[in-house]
């Protein structure tokens, strides 16, 4: 929605700049989304005069024109309008214009005539639909003044989102009422007159509301009325809201639907058969032509307008072109109602139509306006389109809103729920100036009543946030004592680990928390395991979905498997969410699982790539990247999970906890999943982490870098036979012992096994970094140490060097 500010002052003595105003909107509940001076395109045309206009040869209607446009030089002009005259002030787009936000005025040849711009109809200029002939300007126009200059199209319109619960806000008396609460000063209502009137309108109208879906409507019939151009200042308010001008009556309705955020609509009385007005539901196929110049079939749940034989307007949508206000309308009737919301929405959504009209009925409209709202138009019609009122008005209302409807406040709740001090006058006079009534007073309580066009304060809540809203956000006290409604280490945690999964080209999934028990056996979890211990539904809807899932590892290889059964072979995926069991004492408890799940190509398909497959140490890379996050010290030991391939997966300790898993899925178990490994030459790759349990490791603190070192680096490596089931992490750790101080970095560089390497025992090659933070090491101390971390090894695991 547009809100002028030029148009804000007819209603409130506000005077604060600009970005002010932006600022205080947006604290007042307002979202500004973004600013724009209205009259930034009217500003590129300028004031001109045609200086000579002659007939070009071979055509019916272009001239060649000399246009002065205050340059200092003459411009020659083709116009085709048949209006085009000598000494005529005309609105002239300069070379380079853009018109409409689309096209450019560029120099052209029009029947071997030079044209150097381009003389507009308003149109063209955006100010109304007239385009028969071009704009004619005053006599006393200034040549070579911009056209917002000439107009006073001068203004700062706002374009702001309105929430669903505030309709009142759509039209600018609720946004100028909230702004005279928020600077507390007078919200000026436009005086309504009193207007004589002749005969009755029930000797010319009749009025037929049969439909629930019509809370009230209110007819009311003026008579020769002339239709003609709108007044300046109407057309520049329409043009500041974002709407065109069309002509004095319909412009009316469209100006009060902008002011008082209610729609109206006006129908050309001669075209109305049988002179009466049925709210009815839609006949099941009836066709409606509307105004925009389509046709549409209509179904029962439609709610339209009609006359004796047809319809003549959707309600609360859009009006029919077998009963719109034309050049030739003489006498008209005012429509102003309130429909059903849920109704307009359904019609307009079901019929993509989208109105100003049906954006404000979809979100509730006060039953109380309509009579406002069609004393104000009698009073501009009259004034701008002549006509005679007809005596008195059809006004369908069965079910008035109640009087009786309060809200009570405790002065005490707004205080202590606010943290503030706010004395108990200050807080009426909040609530006075939002036009609430005070209806009764007592020591604690105030019992109000709320305003028609207030129908979302119907709470002693929703008038605090009213309070607070006008006594400012930024004066509640800042309390000290932490809120723990959430651990924001593990919150933050929980986000580097998603960032590391992304990062490694996984797809995040969301699966339901419900599984079937049965998916535990295809993973042949042992019976005593702990995910055994399910909490299951008392009433299933499903034997598929009876329990809440104590693994994430079933679903993802289930959406893994949905993936390939629909030729997307490649799939990287992971979930972390919760995962629920019981404990020894029967209470169920939740944990955070992350589970991931690698299978096909490593990458995307490219050209250049030779379509390498996933494998163990992909998956063992994230492992280690999710683990290096937590800054804890962690092992990796074989599997004992009966769903991996056997000396194909490792399990993580911290400790001697277990805190997850990863490695291949047993192409048995893959199967049970009907995923069919052998058939798709390709191998599944899991990976399963408690993160509850890994949080409680963490200390969450922030890493500690030091310097490079400045002494140089020493590097051995040492070859040994050993044993094939000793880990190489036992390895490892015993040659850290030897020396921690100076032992910077072990890492396993080669293995080998086969010719000349006995049956059990395996060939292990280990690269070794000796650096000192104090000193240069010497060649004689590292040997020594390396002397020193042989006896360790054969001491501890009988190696043999080679």
């Amino acid at each position: 929605m547009k809100i002028s500010y030029n148009w804000l002052k007819d209603y409130i003595n506000i005077d604060v700049d600009p970005k002010t105003l932006e600022d205080h909107l947006t604290f007042a509940g307002i979202e500004v989304e973004s600013i724009e001076k209205m009259g930034q395109e009217l500003s590129q045309f300028v004031v001109g005069k045609v200086l000579s206009a002659e007939k070009i040869e071979g055509s019916d209607h272009l001239q060649k024109c000399q246009v002065d446009a205050g340059t200092g030089e003459v411009l020659p002009v083709v116009c085709g309008a048949p209006n085009c005259r000598k000494d005529l002030k005309i609105a002239f787009a300069p070379v380079g214009t853009i018109i409409g936000g689309e096209f450019k005025i560029k120099k052209a040849k029009l029947k071997g005539n030079p044209s150097h711009g381009m003389i507009c109809s308003e149109k063209e200029l955006g100010l109304s639909e007239e385009h028969d002939g071009i704009m004619e300007l005053a006599d006393d126009a200034v040549i070579g003044t911009d056209l917002a200059t000439y107009f006073g199209y001068n203004d700062i319109v706002y374009d702001v989102e309105i929430t669903p619960n505030r309709p009142d806000l759509l039209g600018m008396f609720g946004v100028a009422r909230d702004l005279s609460a928020l600077y507390n000063i007078d919200f000026k209502m436009p005086e309504l007159h009193d207007h004589d009137s002749q005969g009755k309108i029930e000797s010319d109208l009749s009025l037929e509301n049969n439909s629930e879906k019509c809370s009230r409507y209110v007819a009311t019939v003026i008579k020769d009325v002339e239709i003609k151009e709108s007044p300046e200042w109407i057309k520049k308010r329409l043009l500041s809201a974002g709407l065109r001008p069309i002509n004095n009556v319909v412009d009316i309705t469209n100006f009060i639907l902008m002011e008082t955020g209610h729609p109206l609509h006006a129908f050309d009385y001669d075209k109305l058969e049988g002179k009466v007005i049925k709210i009815r539901d839609a006949k099941e196929g009836e066709v409606f032509p509307a105004l925009d110049g389509q046709e549409y079939k209509l179904s029962t749940e439609d709610l339209v307008i009609a006359d004796a034989n047809r319809a003549v307007a959707l309600a609360g949508v859009i009006g029919g072109a077998n009963s719109e206000i034309t050049s030739e309308t003489k006498n008209i009737v005012i429509e102003a109602a309130c429909f059903n919301y849920q109704t307009v929405r359904r019609t307009s959504q079901r019929h993509k139509i989208f109105t100003d009209s049906s954006y404000r009925f979809e979100r509730g409209m006060s039953k109380e306006t309509p009579s406002f709202a069609t004393k104000r138009a009698i009073d501009l019609i009259l004034e701008n389109a002549g006509g005679i009122l007809i005596s008195g008005n059809l006004d369908s209302y069965p079910n008035p809103d109640s009087k009786d409807s309060f809200v009570d406040l405790r002065p005490s709740r707004v205080n202590r729920l606010l943290g503030t001090d706010i004395p108990v006058e200050e807080i009426k006079a909040y609530l006075s100036a939002l036009g609430l009534k005070l209806i009764e007073s007592s020591e604690d309580n105030l019992r109000y009543q709320a305003p028609s066009y207030r129908g979302d304060l119907t709470r002693e809540i929703d008038l605090i946030e009213e309070i607070v809203r006008l006594h400012g956000y930024n004066k509640i006290p800042i309390r000290q004592k932490r809120q723990n409604i959430m651990n924001f280490d593990e919150f933050y945690a929980k986000r580097k680990v998603q960032d590391i999964m992304v990062s490694a080209g996984l797809y995040e999934t969301i699966n339901i928390t419900l599984f079937d028990p049965e998916t535990l056996d295809k993973l042949t979890i042992p019976e005593d395991n702990h995910r055994r211990n399910l909490v299951e539904l008392m009433n299933p809807q499903s034997n598929l979905l009876s329990a809440m899932r104590s693994t994430l590892i079933p679903h993802i290889i289930t959406t893994a498997e949905y993936n390939i059964n629909r030729g997307n072979k490649d799939v990287r995926i992971f979930e972390m969410n919760k995962v629920i069991t019981k404990d020894s004492k029967d209470m169920s408890f939740e944990e955070f699982n992350i589970a991931a799940l690698l299978t096909g190509n490593r990458f995307d398909n490219y050209w250049k790539d030779n379509k390498q497959k996933c494998d163990f140490y992909d998956i063992k890379g994230i492992a280690e990247d999710i683990m290096e996050l937590s800054n804890l010290k962690y092992s990796f030991k074989a599997s004992d999970e009966k769903f991996y391939t056997v000396n194909h997966a490792l399990d993580i300790y911290i400790k001697k906890d277990k805190i997850g898993s990863f490695g291949q899925i047993d192409p048995k178990v893959a199967k049970s999943f009907s995923i069919n490994t052998v058939e798709l030459k390709q191998d599944v790759y899991v990976l399963d982490i408690n993160l509850s349990l890994l949080f409680k490791y963490m200390t969450f603190e922030d890493r500690t870098f030091k310097a490079i070192p400045v002494f140089p680096n020493m590097q051995r490596d040492i070859s040994i036979l050993v044993d094939k089931q000793i880990q190489v992490e036992d390895i490892v750790n015993a040659i850290y012992s030897v020396n921690k101080a100076v032992t910077k970095n072990v890492e396993l560089i080669d293995e080998y096994q086969g010719k000349n390497t006995p049956e059990n025992k395996r060939s292990l090659t280990f690269g070794m970094t000796f650096n000192s933070e104090n000193k240069t090491l010497t060649d004689k101390f590292v040997e020594r140490l390396m002397q020193q971390v042989i006896k360790k090894l054969e001491n501890s695991y009988n190696i043999e060097m080679r």
